[in-house]
């Protein structure tokens, strides 16, 4: 293989997803003499071959839990295929989750010598890289400072930084490009275009159609966990685009929820920011997910992470996050505790939403409980006079 090419062949890949799990020696010998299932396996992806060569920009979209997180993950090798083989050629850069890996009590540029050394790269050179990296991200004067006093911004420009500096041959890019302001995010798709036209291998995962299209030379849809079609990306998002109008036009926005319940939700109220439970939100007003979180493992179970997604009545997703995706202190739960998200929205489209949350360990795969759909709220515009204004009317007799 010459340098910058990227090959999957026949590529399968299962979870095991717990349910129920045992966490004691009496429920580990009931469920032996019970035969109670307690786990089952996921496929994520389902027999993906997919060659890129070098110098290829392509995108992978498709809707979320195609499996294109998970093409991304195996071609930086976070993760190995059950089946099938993936192999690439060339110096790997991974835009997957910035600033993983980096230590909150390290300053921003031994953070960065440290992940020099991780990819490989002498301390010489990483002392030539730096002053770049620093400027690049807008951070030379906070390059001494521990970066668990640094904001989430701060934080994320530095990883893109980081991650986009060391000249690899294939750049792989999940959602990674809100970052920052938007001349920020301007320089973000410079550089990365500047890689295109430097011949380096580009795989890009988004939902951004437009940033696809801007980027991207070749696009592959991904669902659930196979591709669907693969080519020039007018056609392949032009495809894509009116398949998700019709699913969306049909999915089912039902209440469920699901999880192995070692920690689960027991209650959970929605309030205002002044404390008063309440679903109608005016704009400008906060909403607070309180809840209260129980846990039946023994002893304390830390690195949780708590997640919020709004959809709309139809299913669709408009927002999701998580603690950790924002840099926040992750949870520890002894028995019970009572936790809290304050979600401050700007509302541009006002009408009624979906809520769902959800407790997942991702270091372990577990999905502790999920709640999707689960919690109807309303988004209002502030009231305006007149609300409406005409803007022509045309009366016509033939």
């Amino acid at each position: 293989m010459v340098p910058g090419a990227v090959r999957m062949d026949g590529v399968t890949l299962d979870y095991r997803l717990y349910h129920d799990r045992a966490v004691t020696m009496r429920e580990t010998m009931m469920n032996l003499f019970n035969r109670r299932t307690t786990t089952e396996h996921f496929r994520a992806l389902d027999g993906v071959t997919l060659h890129v060569g070098p110098g290829e920009s392509v995108g992978l979209v498709g809707p979320n839990g195609a499996g294109k997180s998970t093409v991304l993950k195996i071609l930086a090798g976070i993760y190995r295929p059950t089946s099938g083989t993936a192999s690439s050629c060339g110096r790997i850069a991974s835009l997957l989750d910035l600033g993983v890996g980096f230590h909150p009590d390290l300053t921003g540029e031994e953070n960065l010598m440290l992940n020099g050394a991780l990819l490989g790269l002498g301390r010489s050179e990483m002392m030539e890289l730096v002053p770049g990296i620093a400027e690049f991200a807008q951070l030379t004067r906070f390059m001494d400072t521990p970066v668990k006093y640094y904001s989430n911004g701060m934080f994320m420009r530095l990883g893109f930084s980081l991650a986009t500096a060391v000249d690899p041959d294939i750049l792989l890019i999940d959602e990674v490009l809100a970052v920052g302001d938007a001349a920020f995010q301007e320089k973000c798709y410079r550089r990365i275009w500047d890689f295109r036209e430097r011949g380096r291998t580009i795989i890009f995962v988004s939902h951004d159609m437009k940033a696809v299209s801007r980027l991207c030379r070749r696009v592959v849809w991904l669902g659930e966990g196979r591709i669907v079609r693969d080519g020039e990306p007018g056609e392949v998002l032009s495809g894509y685009l009116e398949n998700s109008q019709r699913r969306h036009s049909g999915q089912d926005s039902s209440p469920r929820e699901w999880g192995s319940r070692e920690v689960w939700f027991d209650s959970v109220t929605i309030r205002n920011g002044s404390g008063t439970p309440a679903r109608t939100f005016r704009k400008g007003e906060v909403l607070v997910v309180d809840a209260l979180v129980k846990s039946r493992m023994p002893g304390p179970v830390d690195g949780i992470v708590f997640g919020f997604s709004l959809h709309r009545s139809d299913g669709e997703k408009i927002i999701g996050t998580n603690n950790l995706e924002m840099n926040q202190p992750l949870l520890t739960v002894d028995g019970s505790s009572r936790t809290s998200i304050r979600i401050q929205l700007e509302v541009e489209e006002p009408g009624s939403y979906l809520l769902g949350i959800a407790l997942t360990d991702p270091r372990a795969s577990r999905d502790y409980h999920w709640q999707d759909f689960f919690y109807p709220v309303t988004l209002l515009e502030e009231r305006r006079d007149p609300p409406l204004r005409l803007a022509e009317a045309v009366w016509k007799q033939e």
